[in-house]
């Protein structure tokens, strides 16, 4: 009679060939208890893509001729819903190859790069994520920062726009000691929620003052419109290098892609309705923050 392959002899076969009885066993291993919905996952994933990018979707669309924005935007949903699924089956990889990889992991996203090309891809993945969480940070510091000033002004209590983003990193600092996103999911509810109901009344704005321009000017598309709108609406869907960390939070990880595609889901109904309602409202008037606008 033949010997049985041991546990640790399969630990050298490639995981993902048909036949393999450990990836069964590995994928329960991998679920876990007191972690992230299927639900909860896609709210947070779509709260923390869905921010400041939205605001500059209808200008993106001048320099378009409306039409192929809202293409590009159908473009870049499709995109980042196909991006977000290739990571979640790179994760399920790698729990089903490297037993330290099955429980919690703080950083996935640097380990996937490290995992796939060496220890150089560890270093540049850390600093592209450095660097994307550090730009978009700035730019909802600075946009918070114009909102409170804006609002506080109106009641004759006036500060500089610097002062007021010191208060406001001030005050979004505790939220960065939080371990993981398991740990603060109510912030992820309310941001979707208030995200949404912003968005429906900025258009439901737009439109009423729409009513009343007597003549709609909508530029020709240029290609320099093109490039401007191609830069604004990939910013809007930024957020791609927290995905891993969310699915790791996740109480059975090997459904993350069901998350990513509801998340793009809610993305398309936010950002599709923003920039055609907006932008065919208002025409040439709409503004790089369409708040200001208004």
């Amino acid at each position: 009679m033949a010997p049985q392959t041991s546990f640790n002899n399969l630990k050298v076969l490639e995981p993902l060939v048909p036949g393999s009885s450990e990836k069964g066993q590995i994928t329960q291993e991998v679920v876990k208890h007191g972690g992230l919905g299927i639900l909860t996952a896609a709210i947070f994933l779509a709260g923390e893509m869905a921010g400041s990018g939205v605001l500059a979707l209808p200008a993106a669309m001048i320099g378009t001729g409306g039409w192929l924005g809202l293409a590009l935007i159908f473009l870049f949903t499709a995109n980042a819903g196909f991006s977000g699924t290739r990571l979640g089956l790179c994760w399920i990889m790698l729990e089903e190859r490297y037993e330290e990889f099955r429980g919690e992991v703080r950083d996935p996203y640097p380990a996937i790069g490290e995992k796939a090309v060496g220890r150089w891809g560890r270093i540049v993945s850390m600093i592209a994520i450095s660097l994307t969480l550090y730009g978009g940070g700035c730019v909802f510091i600075v946009l918070i920062a114009q909102l409170l000033g804006s609002l506080v002004a109106s009641v004759g209590f006036s500060l500089s726009l610097c002062l007021w983003m010191v208060i406001v990193a001030v005050c979004l600092m505790p939220l960065t000691w939080m371990g993981t996103p398991k740990d603060f999911w109510p912030i992820a509810v309310g941001a979707l929620a208030t995200t949404c109901i912003a968005c429906l009344l900025v258009v439901v704005t737009c439109i009423l003052d729409g009513n009343q321009i007597q003549e709609k000017v909508f530029p020709a598309p240029t290609a320099d419109g093109i490039f401007k709108a191609f830069g604004s609406i990939m910013f809007a869907y930024a957020g791609a290098s927290t995905f891993p960390t969310i699915q790791a939070d996740m109480a059975d990880r090997s459904k993350f892609n069901y998350s990513a595609m509801i998340a793009m889901g809610v993305l398309f109904a936010i950002y599709f309705p923003m920039a055609a309602g907006c932008y065919f409202s208002l025409g040439d008037q709409v503004t790089d923050n369409i708040v200001m606008a208004m």
